[in-house]
């Protein structure tokens, strides 16, 4: 795998029928893996949020109309679906969802969460002027510490760093 610890998959959900490119990513994933048993395999599942000047209660929609809402409920049954498919593969949960719905999944499917997300095209610079717009809306916006927090509430212990270089 070209020298590399693992490899991580995605597909933006909502662009087309979620359930095929949930599938097709899946599927994916799973194949790498039977061809590479020892590469770490991860997932993330971002889906299409609201976005400025769209239709439909922020949903972005094309002419031919193939595109879906991918509401929390469907969220959960990808993501779902691909921890009972793939039970070793390491999930990421993103900030793009609520906070009520991440502290749900962090027991079941989530093994990765993020915190303290800046979604600012340079925003990370220490130039105040050359930040942009952000790429997405933030809908978890606790830090690092609260997420912390709340994985102790679920009786969870928070790790920042999974592996060493030796």
């Amino acid at each position: 795998m070209g020298g590399m610890r693992g490899v991580g998959f995605a597909a933006l959900l909502g662009l087309d029928n979620f359930r095929k490119d949930a599938l097709a990513t899946g599927l994916h994933a799973y194949l790498i893996q039977r061809k590479y048993p020892w590469a770490e395999i991860s997932l993330s599942c971002p889906r299409l949020r609201p976005i400025i000047s769209n239709n439909d209660e922020g949903v972005m929609f094309t002419p031919n109309q193939k595109n879906e809402k991918v509401r929390e409920r469907q969220l959960l049954q990808v993501i779902s679906a691909y921890r009972i498919f793939l039970p070793f593969a390491a999930m990421t949960i993103s900030t793009r969802e609520r906070a009520g719905f991440r502290d749900n999944v962090m027991g079941i499917t989530a093994t990765k969460i993020s915190a303290g997300v800046d979604t600012g095209i340079g925003s990370h610079s220490d130039d105040e002027t050359s930040s942009g717009d952000n790429q997405f809306e933030i809908a978890d916006g606790r830090s690092v510490d609260e997420i912390c927090k709340a994985l102790k509430e679920h009786g969870m212990q928070p790790v920042m760093n999974d592996y060493v270089y030796v």
